[in-house]
């Protein structure tokens, strides 16, 4: 006994103790201690004499087997092998079983089974002695299950302390639901775990389940009981234990459904099924259950109140964080377009602005002009996301975005005009009928426009649509004063991104500012062109003045001169022809021969300059004109070792003009070059597509290595009969002047000091409706 009682020894150590005591003492064939479990339904663990100093499990229901008999009666029996349980012991044949009642005080704690040959009965002294090993064996259970209980507590604390740690995790919220019931699972030896968050205005219902694999079948009659479980928890908002819920031996018998409590409010529910056992056996859960599962609600019910929290305040922080950057991209945008008043810039500004930037607004938008005299709206530009230039970046970390001005470059403004999907836009036109099409309705009813993508087919002008392959889209009306100047057409054609509010918010805070700064710039162009065109036609009128006085005057001098200087020069030529060459009177026959030469040709420049000409539009091109031209200078600039370089770009369109007034024109610029660079140089002319007040034209450029003008003459080289040669006649640029702006283009001089001078020329395609 002194074995039994040693504190050093482990239970299991202990109960094989006695067994061995009570076979020996009682000269058995075996002894066998069974322990029924905390439910008292059925023995759950067992020693035998014969067997390891260790407890091992077993399933013997009450009722059933010799044990389980003894225990349904509480009185002791006997019987044969026949009789026992699979799980108790072994007896050999022909013995007898003997089945003996264990109680603690009025409570039955299990059953000391006997097998004895059948020669050799129990004596009756040993009932004595085994009502004392009885008692000894029933207290060593009750202190094993006390000592287990403590044990449990203990675990659960360290369980809920774990679980508690994992829950403090950095989890994303939107998983943290489903990670709920798997750590109830994991956790809580459950078998089953059934999350249910009810539903507010803000969210919906959620319902997770997470069952073992051998719960996955009833999975549907599972969450049937659930559902009434947490129903009756939700009303009462106490938890609830659910004990022997089913017979089915597939479900577990029992469940604990415990309410998840928020802010002063509940906000759902958790319910655990099953409880495994040993040998997977399982059995209903207890109080001690229910409190643990109390405490990891408790735990869960905070970690969703927290993650709920945190998750909201980043929801909002992004919300914010989004809006300033819209305001900002808003105030940049605003402030680039009241930089400028070139309508050109305006518009890719404005469209540039709606698909850039990280994330995009929008993927692609185009821009549509009103015209009501045609009574259509022209396509002026199409730009998308790939095209769009970021918006800049702060330079240095104090730097604000507010304070940086959104430019866009030339070359940028290049790139989008030249895409594919730029030219299907601008070959587009709408015809303004609110009955025909979205953006015309948008336009006549002053009011943004958005259509869904299920929602189209019930529009009419599906050409529009079916063109642009457009989904879902918004038309917003660019509004100047009263009245509405353009439509702004985007849309999400790659991500199929339906528009939000928001995104209509902005969208017409965007067209509200970008309406008034093109109003603005239009009215702007409007007074410049006005002033421009009073400047040039005093300009002119002055120009006419001088041009009349000195058309008269030419034509006196001209009818004047013209005949004596033709007889000097021919008599002359005579003479150089009938005197001997070399002799001083033919060297004197040869100057005045010279001369008379060069006085005629002054004064057919005169003539030339003084009356006013008729162009003869051809179609022409700037490569033959160039090559005609150097054609004619081609000995002269090779005498002087003049390099001719050519910079003539393959895509230069034909135009309209005069070739031989064109060609003129190059010629007295090649001349003037050549006699600029007399110890010889390099001499380049250069042809490109161009623009001419928005529409294509063709630049020219002539450029020497002469030395270059003096800044001080610069203004005054155009000027008639200003010259700084001994022998010119100060008419070649004021003829190459005229000629260029006859045909409607523009002329420039630019000096290089110390290096040379460029003459530009820019000639429109078509020429002008109307010529003064």
């Amino acid at each position: 006994m002194r074995t039994v009682n040693s504190a050093n020894l482990s239970y299991a150590a202990r109960f094989a103790s006695l067994a061995r005591l009570i076979r020996k003492t009682l000269l058995l064939e075996s002894a066998t201690i069974y322990i029924l479990d905390t439910e008292r339904r059925m023995f759950s663990r067992k020693v035998c004499s014969s067997g390891p100093a260790r407890l091992l499990i077993c399933a013997i229901p009450a009722g059933e087997g010799a044990a389980g008999r003894c225990a349904s009666t509480r009185q002791p029996l006997s019987c044969s092998r026949e009789h026992l349980h699979r799980d108790e012991t072994t007896a050999a044949p022909g013995s007898t079983i003997t089945c003996l009642p264990i109680f603690h005080g009025s409570r039955l704690m299990g059953a000391l089974s006997l097998e004895s040959p059948a020669v050799s009965p129990l004596p009756s002294w040993g009932v004595t002695v085994l009502h004392d090993i009885l008692t000894e064996v029933a207290g060593l259970i009750s202190t094993m299950e006390i000592s287990e209980r403590s044990s449990r507590r203990v675990q659960h604390l360290m369980t809920l302390n774990e679980l508690g740690m994992a829950l403090a995790r950095p989890v994303p919220y939107p998983d943290l639901p489903a990670a709920i019931p798997r750590m109830c699972n994991s956790f809580g030896n459950a078998c089953c775990s059934v999350l249910r968050i009810t539903g507010d205005v803000s969210r919906e219902e959620q319902v997770i389940i997470q069952c073992g694999r051998r719960s996955r079948p009833q999975r549907r009659s599972l969450l049937e009981i659930e559902e009434r479980c947490s129903q009756r928890v939700l009303s009462t908002g106490t938890p609830y234990l659910a004990i022997d819920v089913v017979a089915d031996e597939d479900l577990p018998p029992s469940c604990i459904c415990v309410p998840l409590r928020g802010e002063k409010r509940l906000i759902g529910t958790l319910t655990i099924f099953g409880k495994s056992g040993r040998l997977g056996v399982r059995r209903n859960f207890d109080e001690e259950d229910r409190e643990f599962f109390e405490g990891m609600t408790n735990l869960a019910s905070t970690a969703l109140v927290a993650g709920e929290n945190n998750y909201r305040l980043s929801l909002l922080a992004e919300e914010n964080d989004r809006k300033l950057k819209e305001l900002s991209l808003l105030y940049r945008v605003s402030n680039a377009m009241h930089s400028t008043t070139m309508i050109n810039r305006l518009i890719h500004l404005n469209l540039a602005a709606l698909v850039s930037g990280s994330p995009h607004l929008f993927e692609r938008a185009m821009l549509f002009l009103v015209n009501r005299r045609s009574g259509f709206m022209q396509g002026m530009l199409g730009v998308t996301f790939h095209q769009a230039a970021p918006p800049p970046e702060p330079q240095h970390e104090k730097d604000e975005n507010l304070f940086s001005r959104w430019e866009i470059s030339e070359k940028d403004m290049r790139l989008q005009e030249n895409s594919d999907f730029n030219r299907m836009v601008m070959s587009t036109r709408i015809p303004l009928d609110r009955t025909m099409n979205i953006p015309s309705r948008a336009v006549l009813d002053r009011r943004l426009m958005l259509v869904r993508g299920k929602t189209k087919r019930k529009y009419r002008g599906m050409d529009f649509i079916n063109r642009f392959q457009l989904s879902s889209f918004a038309a917003v009306p660019l509004m100047a004063k009263h009245d509405a100047i353009g439509v702004v057409i985007v849309d999400n054609p790659l991500t199929c991104k339906e528009i939000s509010e928001d995104d209509l918010r902005l969208l017409q805070l965007f067209a509200n500012q970008a309406g008034m700064a093109m109003d603005n710039s239009i009215l702007y162009n409007r007074v410049e062109n006005a002033n421009r065109e009073a400047v040039e036609i005093r300009e002119r009128l002055l120009e006419g003045e001088r041009l009349a006085t000195l058309g008269e005057t030419a034509a006196i001098v001209a009818h004047e001169l013209k005949g004596p200087l033709v007889c000097m020069g021919g008599l002359a030529r005579r003479l150089t022809r009938k005197e001997p060459q070399g002799s001083r009177e033919w060297h004197y026959a040869r100057t005045i021969s010279m001369e008379a030469e060069r006085l005629e040709k002054m004064i057919t420049e005169i003539l030339f300059f003084s009356r006013r000409t008729t162009i003869c539009y051809t179609t022409c091109s700037a490569r033959a004109i160039i090559e005609d031209s150097l054609a004619v200078l081609s000995g002269s600039l090779e005498e002087k070792k003049i390099r001719v370089k050519r910079r003539l770009a393959a895509a230069v369109p034909d135009f309209l003009g005069d070739f031989q007034q064109l060609k003129q024109v190059f010629i007295n610029l090649f001349t003037n070059a050549a006699e600029a660079m007399k110890n010889g140089g390099a001499l380049s002319v250069s042809a490109a597509e161009a623009r001419l007040d928005g529409k294509r034209a063709v630049s020219l450029k002539v450029r020497d290595t002469g030395g270059g003008i003096p800044q001080e003459i610069l203004p005054q080289i155009f000027d008639p009969f200003f010259t700084t040669k001994e022998q010119g006649t100060g008419l070649g640029l004021p003829i190459v002047h005229r000629i260029i702006t006859n045909h409607g283009g523009r002329i420039q001089a630019m000096n290089r000091p110390g290096v040379g001078a460029e003459i530009r020329m820019i000639l429109p395609v078509e020429p002008p409706t109307k010529r003064d």
